[in-house]
């Protein structure tokens, strides 16, 4: 019977052990702000977040939850703050004021790519040029837009000469301060309204990336479409400093091993395949029209957008050097470095 006591008694102290061991299993709640089972949520967020899982089991589980239930694309910063979620996908476009120096991205004509743009701007960050925005977040990996397109609810011949008389929606000062200069009016609609405004006609089309436009169903609502390198948009994963500090240094080296610049060119690849993707499905219904700017158009186009960029350099010492320092770092990767 002693034997038989002292067996149960081994067990007992495993399960306590095991159960001890689940209890100190660090939980993060992960919001990625897109639709369920979007392209990008699965070619990225759930295999990043898996692998973490599987590597970390017992020690950190990541908790992944699609949607717009708990964080919006324009309250994602204050939901990290408050510890409302741990983690989170954002894009600087959609808060106003704190990240001006981020908008580099959403510049046009600069970058080709969302890889280019994902690994510049990860490069940027941790060269320390973007400290005084980067006072309370970390980037885990940064996941830039592809470049926009315009996205009309109707065939628009016009709008490749210019904008003019056109309410286009966009996403922060320098998409708006874009349309503006290629003649059009910008509007500012939240994301989870834009579908409603784009079908009721309160709105002729929007400046928006390619890749996500299936997700959000604005392919529904938008028939006619040009391409051009009409900017990104700067966005990663996000933890705020104080919560990935106040992790323990072992689930710090699990998450720092999956993420960081290879992370973040992975990351880039996948909206690039998305984009091009989107724009060949697109491109062969017969519902759809989609055109790109002829050599004269580009030339223009470029030409009324040069002075964003030269206005963006201007803003203060700190735009120039940022502007220079991304210039660098596009030769760079061009290069192959």
């Amino acid at each position: 019977m002693r034997g038989w006591s002292a067996l149960y008694g081994a067990v007992l102290t495993l399960l306590g052990l095991m159960g001890a061991a689940s209890a100190d299993e660090t939980k993060l709640l992960f919001t990625t702000i897109t639709p369920p089972n979007s392209g990008i949520s699965q070619g990225t967020y759930r295999p990043w977040v898996e692998k973490i899982n599987q590597e970390g089991k017992g020690v950190v589980d990541i908790d992944m939850r699609d949607g717009f239930a708990l964080v919006q694309s324009t309250n994602f910063y204050d939901r990290l703050r408050d510890n409302v979620v741990q983690i989170s996908f954002g894009s600087m476009n959609y808060i106003a004021g704190k990240f001006q120096l981020s908008l580099f991205a959403a510049l046009p004509f600069l970058i080709d790519s969302a890889e280019e743009e994902s690994v510049v701007y990860w490069r940027i960050i941790k060269s320390g040029a973007l400290d005084s925005e980067f006072n309370e977040i970390i980037p885990l990996f940064t996941i830039c837009f592809p470049e926009n397109g315009l996205h009309f609810i109707k065939e628009q011949p016009q709008a490749l000469t210019s904008l003019k008389g056109l309410k286009i929606i966009t996403a922060g000062q320098t998409s708006s301060d874009l349309i503006e200069r290629l003649g059009g009016t910008p509007v500012s609609i939240q994301l989870t309204d834009a579908f409603t405004a784009l079908q009721r006609g309160a709105a002729d089309g929007m400046h928006f990336p390619w890749a996500a436009l299936s997700d959000f169903k604005f392919d529904e609502v938008t028939k006619f479409h040009i391409l051009a390198s009409l900017g990104g948009g700067p966005g990663g994963v996000w933890m705020t400093k104080k919560e990935y500090q106040s992790l323990s240094p072992e689930v710090r080296k699990i998450i720092d091993e999956n993420s960081g610049e290879a992370e973040s060119r992975h990351a880039g690849k996948v909206f690039d395949e998305l984009q091009a993707k989107a724009i060949a499905n697109i491109s062969a219904r017969p519902d759809q029209k989609v055109v790109a700017l002829d050599k004269d158009q580009a030339a223009k186009w470029t030409a009324l957008s040069q002075p964003l960029l030269d206005e963006w350099a201007a803003r203060s010492p700190q735009h120039a050097k940022v502007l220079s320092l991304v210039k660098d770092e596009v030769a760079k990767f061009r290069a192959g470095k």
